[in-house]
């Protein structure tokens, strides 16, 4: 089969031919249809870290069954399903606990040399794939992964209906956290983005305005919504300083909730949080019982993730506009698109 592979840090992914994998007993063979380009991705492209010669990468996969290897029940080929992002061992602590994503033994597809999707087939445990409704269009449900990981930084922030929130940045995970705001009753949203286009598109998605924060002081704005100012500010830009810009904007006893993190040390004052006594958490990623959620939510309507996603690309342009993602900020969603 063909697959985009990593090479080394800062290199082009590499179009390549790689064996077909066969499903062991108890793992199914899954045909990508799409599989998103995450900033985790980009990040661990560019710096190597989690990743090695060789490794398929890719975690947010969209596709049907193709093979099913022996003793696996309730899948058939030719199934709809999204694949899960990370492996638990299922054995230790954590696991034990129902707190998989804390696993021990924590493995993420696509990196730590578990193959991912950017391929035309990827082997997983049965237990890591959740069928779909065939209503439900695949380019949407390649988005479940990320959607996921809005809700659950939604759930860490225990934000509730009749709240209002800052989110800061309009990427994929800004959008997504918006959505789910609006759906779980949010008063006011607000968005700080300095892309018009992103800001645009965070509208379409939900928020109730999106500035530019180097033209308007996004909390300014939000205090004409809602007079108390933010009861949570959202940082999923991950970048350098807004995490300190989250705790700046936040209101006195209200929450901050970090989806997105710097690769970077970053420094913050703790006597600002302290000073405000904020409750500043932190959001890993995604929960398997949250995935039903939010293939639910977005096979009923309630959720449409359809104005994130920019640009389909094929198997031959995909190391390029790999390359290229990171400096074009008119894209956001761009997710490999297979036959």
């Amino acid at each position: 089969m063909k697959a985009c592979v990593f090479t080394a840090p800062g290199a082009p992914l590499k179009l390549t031919e790689v064996p077909d994998p066969a499903a062991a007993p108890g793992d199914v063979v899954v045909h990508v249809r799409y599989c998103g380009i995450c900033s985790s991705d980009l990040q661990a492209a560019s710096s190597g870290t989690g990743v090695r010669a060789g490794t398929i990468m890719g975690h947010e996969i969209a596709g049907t069954i193709a093979e099913i290897g022996a003793g696996v029940i309730g899948l058939r080929v030719g199934d709809p399903v999204v694949v899960m992002s990370y492996l638990a061992c299922g054995s230790c602590e954590q696991c034990r606990g129902g707190n998989e994503l804390l696993c021990t033994a924590l493995k993420m597809v696509g990196f730590d040399d578990v193959a991912g999707g950017y391929a035309e087939l990827i082997k997983v445990r049965a237990g890591s794939v959740f069928k779909l409704p065939r209503t439900l269009d695949l380019r949407l449900a390649a988005t479940v992964e990320p959607l996921v990981a809005g809700l659950h930084g939604i759930g860490r922030a225990a934000l509730e209906a009749g709240e209002s929130c800052l989110v800061i940045g309009a990427g994929p995970i800004g959008l997504v956290t918006i959505a789910g705001a609006r759906d779980t009753g949010a008063s006011a949203i607000v968005v700080s983005e300095p892309s018009p286009s992103r800001r645009a598109i965070a509208l379409r998605m939900g928020a109730d305005a999106a500035v530019d924060p180097r033209v308007i002081n996004p909390l300014g704005k939000l205090r004409t919504i809602a007079a108390n100012g933010p009861d949570v500010v959202f940082d999923c830009a991950g970048a350098p300083g807004s995490l300190a810009e989250a705790i700046g904007y936040a209101r006195r006893g209200g929450r901050v909730v970090a989806l997105g993190a710097t690769m970077q040390d970053d420094g913050i004052s703790p006597a600002v949080a302290m000073g405000k006594e904020l409750d500043v958490r932190f959001s890993l990623g995604i929960d398997a019982s949250e995935v039903e959620t939010a293939i639910a939510l977005l096979a009923g309507g309630r959720i449409s993730t359809e104005p994130m996603i920019t640009h389909l690309v094929g198997l031959a342009e995909f190391p390029r506009a790999f390359a290229s993602l990171p400096r074009a900020i008119d894209q956001i969603k761009v997710l490999l698109a297979l036959d």
